[in-house]
């Protein structure tokens, strides 16, 4: 069954206008002489998903031109042209002929009719790309198109077009939605009539006794009270139903993927399968619109990246054709997407080799990065492993924009698992709508400050004595892993100066923590006191304030107050960044880097203190985060000790203290287990397997981890 892409076209008009805009702002910028690297790389990514969005629906006059577009965008990025009135010139030249065909589009409502791409405008963009700019800035001539008398799909708004103006809903919502609006306005009459009960009341109290009057106070309070807890729950009940026009299943995102998909394979020679699975869900319209950009970057990457050629699919046992699973499932947190290839898995030495190049990671370190770190240098701006740069890859723009939207603008989470000779999969985690979330609101020092709760783990209570200084930073020991402590008043620079003596929660001797996590980690916030978690719409910034990465909306607290809604991940980054330890441990009377420690913990935030005490005391680590994982390393490097704890996936401490003792080079190496298991049989059981020490969590103290370690290296 063939698939109709007018519907895809008409809301391609919207997101390419947006993308023009982007590019447009830009242009101007550079006839000024005001542009930054930051603005070519936004252009030069703009340009790139429209460029790809036209070609996938056929529209190649703008593909076409755009192409030559991205072209002169990409020299200005690596430098090799420099930016001046001319070439802004002629790029906003580009985009005037790019949004007059986007304006015939709309006119014929989707209906794909487009004249081929000017000539003598692509010959000139092409020029410039070269450095020819001196003799084709006065041969720049306008590219006529007649423009349609009126636009009736979009709507003009702040100097852009913004998303249709209409929507198409089912019938039957609107059918609810017009019955819960009528049980609305029959509650506000019953409401009125009590107020005029009210009014009626007032003449008649001078003639009532005072029992009579308690009797009528009580019973209009009892039946307000009634009526109004009926308008309540049905004025949620309406938001409900109103919010439910909005949502649309997920397969308007997911139909023209089949599509994609096969052409983009065509291209490549390769075969390939794209399985949808969940498609009826259904998610909010913005998201849907959102989502298609990041979605577009995944799904080249997947094609160009992870499947390989027919031939090299069957040497490695696996059929020729390759399968792109997209899948889509509805919890209570939110929405969970997945984007899967059964491909070869990210090349992580490629990896490592393209970091060192670009200066991302030294050369005598970087055979250390775990896998977990390996994946976040993908989605640095620019970064692509690609050897040669094509139509579909090695410019190194994609996944960053992925991260962004996803992260920044959507308020959900991105991780990535990669299996090498098996595939890679984008796990997405987004909440089911950008107006309405779940936010735990707290207060910090007279302020009030909110979080998506989707990034909330739990909160707990602790003495100021069980908060141990590790690394030089204040941390707790919480199910088995070393969680760093924040002071969210640091962080965000609140002075308080002004608070009572007893009224922060910082002079008492129990702090209260909100444990935060990402795909990076987990920290425990220190905040005064805990408002409460409920459901609420979310306010966006103004316009000046949109620039401002670490609040990402308002909300109305019960009394009218506006609360700030913080940015996990930025949170989590500043805090990182502020983490330097604030003395630096004393060295050791050791050659620097003369001990090799392999450091096994399945919990990130465990690894890195870890990591951080034994680096500033002169050793060097490498981490696993699974004992197998911690195996695997040790067969291929040797190390003078191992720390490892014990509740690890895949094999255990124990495990893994077990087996490198029946290898030759490990049955004299120090085995040290740091763990929260502190019965008497575990540490037993430890020595039994051939550990040479065993350190609670609960006692740990990094003075006495490093003088374990000095005495058993010695």
């Amino acid at each position: 069954m063939a698939i109709d892409l007018k519907k895809f076209v008409l809301r391609f008009i919207d997101e390419a206008n947006g993308h023009l805009h982007t590019v447009k702002e830009g242009a101007f910028l550079l006839s000024s002489g005001q542009n930054t690297d930051a603005q070519i790389g936004e252009m030069f990514r703009a340009a790139h998903t429209l460029k790809g969005g036209a070609r996938m629906l056929k529209l190649q006059s703008i593909a076409d031109v755009t192409h030559q577009l991205e072209e002169i965008l990409s020299e200005l990025r690596d430098k090799k042209l420099e930016p001046n009135q001319n070439l802004g010139t002629l790029v906003l030249q580009a985009c005037d002929y790019i949004s007059n065909q986007l304006a015939q589009l709309s006119a014929s409502e989707g209906n794909n009719q487009l004249p081929p791409a000017d000539v003598t405008l692509c010959e000139q963009l092409a020029r410039a790309s070269r450095g020819e700019m001196d003799t084709a800035a006065d041969e720049v001539v306008s590219a006529p198109v007649e423009k349609p008398a009126t636009l009736p799909s979009l709507e003009v708004l702040d100097g852009g077009l913004k998303q249709a103006g209409s929507v198409r809903v089912k019938l039957e919502k609107l059918d609810d939605l017009i019955n819960i609006l009528g049980e609305v306005v029959a509650s506000h009459d019953r409401l009125e009539q009590q107020v005029q009960s009210l009014v009626n009341l007032g003449p008649r109290i001078s003639h009532m006794d005072v029992e009579q009057l308690r009797k009528q106070v009580l019973q209009f309070s009892r039946k307000l009270k009634e009526d109004f807890q009926v308008q309540h729950l049905q004025m949620y009940e309406l938001y409900d139903v109103a919010t439910t026009i909005r949502m649309l299943p997920v397969s308007m995102l997911f139909e023209p993927v089949s599509m994609q998909v096969r052409e983009l394979a065509a291209s490549l020679n390769k075969q390939v399968d794209c399985r949808i699975l969940g498609g009826e869900v259904e998610i909010d319209r913005q998201l849907i619109d959102r989502l298609s950009e990041p979605l577009n970057h995944l799904l080249r990457n997947a094609v160009d990246h992870g499947l390989c050629e027919p031939s090299e699919r069957i040497a490695a046992g696996k059929s020729a054709r390759g399968t792109i699973t997209l899948t889509t499932q509805q919890d209570g947190r939110g929405i969970l997407l997945r984007v899967e290839d059964d491909g070869r898995g990210l090349d992580y030495p490629a990896i490592r080799a393209k970091a060192v190049a670009r200066g991302l990671v030294e050369a005598d370190v970087v055979d250390q990065l775990s896998e977990l770190e390996c994946n976040e240098l993908i989605f640095h701006p620019g970064f692509s492993t690609s050897k040669i740069v094509t139509e579909l890859s090695g410019r190194g723009v994609g996944l960053d924009i992925v991260r962004k939207t996803i992260v920044t603008d959507l308020q959900g989470t991105l991780q990535v698992h990669s299996r090498p000779g098996q595939g890679t999969t984008f796990i997405i985690r987004l909440p089911i709508s950008l107006a309405m979330m779940r936010i735990l609101q707290f207060e910090l020092h007279n302020h009030l400050f909110g979080l998506a709760a989707q990034y909330v783990v739990e909160v707990v209570k602790y003495s100021r004595g069980e908060v141990r200084d590790i690394a030089g930073r204040p941390a707790i020991i919480l199910h088995n892993e070393f969680i760093p402590v924040i002071s969210a008043a640091e962080l965000l620079r609140i002075d308080d100066r002004s608070v009572g003596q007893n009224s922060s929660a910082s002079h008492a001797n129990d702090l209260l923590l909100i444990i935060i996590q990402n795909q990076f980690g987990k920290m425990a916030m220190l905040v005064d006191n805990l408002l409460d978690e409920r459901s609420m719409m979310i306010k966006p910034l103004p316009k000046h304030m949109q620039q401002q990465l670490l609040v990402s909306g308002m909300v109305l607290s019960q009394d009218n107050q506006l609360v700030s809604i913080l940015q996990v991940p930025v949170l989590m980054e500043m805090a990182q960044k502020q983490g330097q330890p604030r003395t630096a441990a004393p060295k050791q009377q050791v050659r620097q880097n003369s001990w090799h420690v392999l450091i096994v913990d399945d919990s990130l935030n465990t690894r890195e203190i870890e990591k951080n005490v034994l680096e500033a005391h002169g050793y060097q680590v490498t981490l696993a985060e699974d004992g197998f994982s911690g195996l695997q390393k040790a067969r291929l490097t040797q190390f003078d000790a191992v720390l490892t704890d014990v509740e690890m996936p895949v094999m255990d401490g124990f495990s893994l203290t077990k087996a490198l003792r029946a290898e030759d080079n490990y049955q004299h190496i120090p085995i040290i287990i740091v763990t929260s298991r502190a019965k008497e049989e575990d540490r037993r059981r430890g020595i039994q397997v051939g550990a040479d020490a065993y350190i609670a969590k609960g006692d740990f103290e990094q003075d006495s981890l490093i003088e374990t370690l000095k005495m058993l290296l010695c």
